[in-house]
């Protein structure tokens, strides 16, 4: 009897850290330089999803994955109309954005902003 109720205790643990278990989400950030668009993916269930979203939602043939994010959040900054361009991940959506501008800076960039950010859910 006593071994029952153990065994019982057990399924339930494991049932129970499964159900309040959370699923990875993944988000990309696709971003053409030559014409300054972009694409995004926020909610995929997979990285290859996530970044196949985003180029589909890009519009430009030069369109490149340029990051991708888990469970977390990405951002992507341009300066110098475009040509210049950072991005950055990050667990914070608002050091994502601060990490990003800092990347575009890094790269030359003197009027660096945020022109796109998104967070899994």
């Amino acid at each position: 009897m006593l071994m029952r109720i153990v065994a019982v205790g057990a399924l339930a643990a494991l049932l129970g850290t499964s159900a309040i278990a959370r699923s990875d989400r993944y988000g990309a950030i696709a971003y053409s330089q030559r014409t300054g668009h972009y694409g995004y993916a926020d909610n995929a269930g997979t990285r290859a999803g996530a970044e196949r979203r985003a180029l589909e939602n890009c519009e430009g043939r030069d369109c490149k994955v340029e990051v991708w994010f888990r469970n977390s959040c990405g951002a992507l900054a341009t300066g110098e109309g475009g040509r210049i361009y950072g991005w950055a991940q990050n667990a914070s959506l608002r050091e994502a954005k601060e990490s990003a501008v800092e990347h575009c800076r890094h790269e030359g960039g003197r009027r660096c902003r945020v022109v796109i950010s998104a967070c899994t859910p």
